[in-house]
């Protein structure tokens, strides 16, 4: 069985729904250690960055969660995700 990290990401509960096709690409080139450093970043991070759980409800926004990121994906950090278009 093929690896597939938009399957392993959801499990993870770092992405939630279906991908959107524009960012489908990006999460299928993921590699299996890149996936598993994405997963293991997820509850550890908020300890070494306190300001990303204190932005998690702007991932909340109705941006962020149609782009099928969760509250608390620190996917925002590198894809600028989580900003809201003024």
């Amino acid at each position: 069985m093929a690896f597939d990290p938009i399957e392993s990401l959801q499990a993870a509960g770092i992405l939630s729904g279906p991908v959107q096709p524009a960012h489908e690409k990006f999460y299928r080139s993921l590699t299996q250690e890149e996936t598993s450093v994405l997963i293991s970043l997820k509850d550890r991070l908020p300890a070494f960055l306190p300001e990303v759980q204190a932005h998690a409800a702007d991932w909340a926004s109705p941006e962020a969660v149609g782009a099928g990121f969760t509250a608390d994906c620190a996917c925002g950090l590198w894809s600028g995700s989580g900003s809201v278009a003024k």
